[in-house]
């Protein structure tokens, strides 16, 4: 119904992949508790920060990511199709 992955990016930095809900079970808050346990599980693999993208016709996955704290790491004023694949970072164990 609801899943994802990550793999070492760099010694700090791990890269979340594949996050993704079945539409059946889509606004119930699943891709947030996902994205919660896979920076957890990276925080005790020994991880600071975690490095993720995400298409530009993905508005939900956006508007997911920067409500759990993540920078975005493009100019978020260019249109989405012009800026191609948006990549966003957040440093562990921070609090936003």
């Amino acid at each position: 119904m609801a899943g994802g992955a990550f793999k070492r990016l760099d010694e700090h930095t791990a890269e979340l992949k594949r996050i993704w809900t079945s539409s059946r079970h889509r606004r119930q808050g699943l891709a947030r508790r996902i994205v919660n346990e896979l920076e957890s599980e990276a925080v005790r693999q020994g991880y600071t920060k975690v490095y993720l993208t995400t298409g530009p016709r993905q508005p939900e996955a956006k508007a997911l990511y920067l409500a759990a704290g993540y920078r975005p790491l493009y100019d978020t004023a260019l249109d989405p199709e012009q800026v191609g694949i948006h990549p966003f970072e957040k440093t562990l164990g921070v609090e936003r």
